[in-house]
């Protein structure tokens, strides 16, 4: 999974302020998606809903794999 630069991120966090304002949740959810999903997060939901859970979520999963290494969800 790709990395996001700083840059990046705060470019989504204000497409999501954006369509928040606009009140459009459909594209804020989908924006959220985007941003990577905090380790320990990712951690959690790996241990109360299991990988595939994971895998199929749509969330960017990048951060947890730099943390946990590229093997964290096999383990």
């Amino acid at each position: 999974m790709p990395v996001l630069s700083e840059t990046q991120k705060e470019e989504i966090l204000d497409a999501i302020y954006k369509a928040e304002l606009a009140g459009n949740r459909e594209e804020t959810l989908k924006l959220k998606m985007k941003l990577p999903l905090a380790p320990h997060l990712a951690k959690a939901a790996k241990k109360l809903w299991g990988k595939e859970f994971l895998l199929t979520s749509g969330f960017d999963l990048s951060a947890a794999e730099a943390a946990y290494g590229k093997d964290w969800l096999q383990n």
